[in-house]
């Protein structure tokens, strides 16, 4: 049996056809070595989820590719969806909460000012409408589309089995605390702790809550502080937090991670703070929808100017991820990577992008709704009273697993993955070889081919598909892989690698 050092500088080489490369990143070794003795891992379980390729979760190995950032698409035109343009509505203050595929409709939840929030609905994603609720009277009359502030981050729980708390939201109260409430429907909501806060401060932006099914706890996310609470000196950081049953122990939340930015130091927080962070969960891993507020209270380009496009005082959205309670990693905001770019002068988004709640998956697409803003967080510091940040909701498109990708140019390059146990008698990728190649190849745990499954049985892959199934001489079923654990090697040319599975 051959076995594999998989160590700071290289794997040894595999049936004589890799010699030694470079890693990705360390990751979690299968086999390790210590004072020359190898230590066999057992494979990985993975069963047939997709596996992403954010991380080395699943990497052994990698050489001539990197790993690159995907670019959300803006729709229409990059013109804005909804914009305040009823009575009860106000540019000043118009900020996204959630955004769910519900019932066979888009539903959404947004703030419509500095006190009232309001909520729209569309079939098709794009074309929306503001349906007169009846719910709430505003001046004398109840044709508008108001609802309870409580349901602002409404999001539908797949674990519930009481029909009365379907949904259920995270909410603000006066105290800036986190509280908790359940609904049936979206619009009539009670409240859990009889209305009291379950949290100390919490955030006076935006807090939510969901249902984490692999680790079978609810998580919570709020701001914090790591300064003063509001004014010139705040210092904004946030946390996550865990609760088995918040139905029956509303308040009994654990912090998971409490942070702000300080990789650069100190006063990092001068030169970027978290204004607030989502959380969505995705094929196992957890990504975090980050609000990174830059250059805070730094308005030295000038004045009210709704039409140039400024670079500090204003709001990116950036993606984190991370696996269960590590913390998350911070790699695209140190590389001033944003998912959606901020607009150009004269656009809705040039100064400020701020994700929805969470993102939702549709037609092998991941949509992301967001408010975008004309003008700087702290702009009401120069033109106090009046309009200020002129907001509007758009939506950014992103290829189904297209968050991160490995990719592979002109020199070729090969991935290697960690063994894991077969599960699935098909291989299906997702992947653009169409202005380039991959072939897969199948290899047992130790690194040998599988009979009828090396590189050069691979029919090439030259398609952009987010489910190609591989085949080798036109075979697509994968019967008799050794049970003890493969390995796939993809070799790549001109082509990106979004995600694979094992299929039933």
């Amino acid at each position: 049996m051959t076995t594999f050092c998989i160590g700071i500088l290289a794997l040894a080489a595999m049936h004589g056809s890799v010699g030694i490369v470079p890693l990705i990143g360390l990751g979690q070794a299968q086999v390790v070595c210590t004072g020359g003795m190898s230590i066999v891992e057992p494979p990985l379980q993975i069963g047939t989820r997709k596996q992403l390729l954010v991380d080395d979760y699943i990497i052994a190995q990698s050489s001539n590719v990197t790993r690159e950032l995907g670019q959300a698409t803006k729709a229409n035109g990059g013109q804005p969806l909804i914009v305040a343009d009823r009575p009860w509505e106000n540019a000043d203050l118009f900020r996204l909460g959630s955004v769910i595929h519900d019932g066979g409709r888009f539903r959404m939840w947004y703030q419509m000012n500095d006190t009232l929030f309001g909520y729209a609905e569309s079939e098709d994603g794009l074309q929306w409408t503001k349906p007169n609720l009846g719910f709430y009277d505003y001046e004398g009359s109840r044709d508008n589309n108001i609802v309870d502030a409580r349901g602002f981050t409404c999001l539908p729980d797949a674990h519930e089995t009481d029909p009365a708390h379907k949904y259920k939201s995270a909410y603000g109260t006066d105290a800036v605390m986190a509280a908790l409430a359940h609904s049936p429907d979206g619009f009539a909501w009670t409240p859990y702790n009889n209305g009291n806060p379950v949290t100390g401060r919490a955030a006076d932006t935006i807090n939510q809550i969901l249902w984490d099914e692999e680790a079978r706890v609810y998580r919570l996310y709020t701001r914090t502080d790591f300064g003063p609470g509001g004014g010139p000196g705040e210092i904004r950081g946030t946390r996550d937090m865990t609760n088995p049953d918040p139905k029956d122990k509303p308040a009994n939340w654990t912090t998971v991670r409490n942070w702000r930015f300080d990789r650069e130091g100190e006063e990092e927080w001068k030169r970027r703070q978290v204004y607030a962070l989502n959380g969505w969960l995705y094929e196992g891993v957890h990504f975090g929808l980050l609000w990174c507020y830059e250059w805070p209270a730094d308005l030295s380009e000038g004045g009210y100017d709704t039409h140039t496009r400024h670079e500090r005082d204003i709001m990116n959205f950036y993606i984190l991820t991370c696996r269960g309670d590590e913390m998350w990693d911070l790699t695209w905001v140190y590389a001033g990577k944003p998912l959606i770019a901020r607009g150009p002068s004269g656009s809705f988004d040039k100064d400020w992008v701020q994700p929805s709640l969470n993102i939702v998956t549709w037609q092998d697409q991941h949509w992301i709704y967001y408010s975008g803003a004309r003008e700087r967080h702290n702009v009401y510091l120069i033109r106090e009273g009046q309009t200020r940040w002129q907001c509007s909701i758009g939506l950014a498109t992103l290829r189904l697993d297209g968050f991160v990708f490995l990719e592979a140019k002109d020199t070729p390059g090969t991935v290697l993955t960690r063994a894991f146990v077969p599960e699935g008698d098909e291989l299906e990728i997702n992947a653009d070889a169409s202005a380039g190649s991959i072939r897969v190849e199948i290899l047992d745990a130790a690194g040998q081919p599988v009979p009828g499954c090396a590189a050069v049985d691979c029919d090439p892959i030259v398609t952009d598909s987010v489910r190609h199934v591989v085949t080798w001489k036109g075979r697509r079923r994968l019967e008799g892989l050794p049970s003890s654990g493969v390995r796939l090697r993809f070799h790549m040319t001109r082509a990106k690698l979004y995600s694979f599975r094992m299929k039933v």
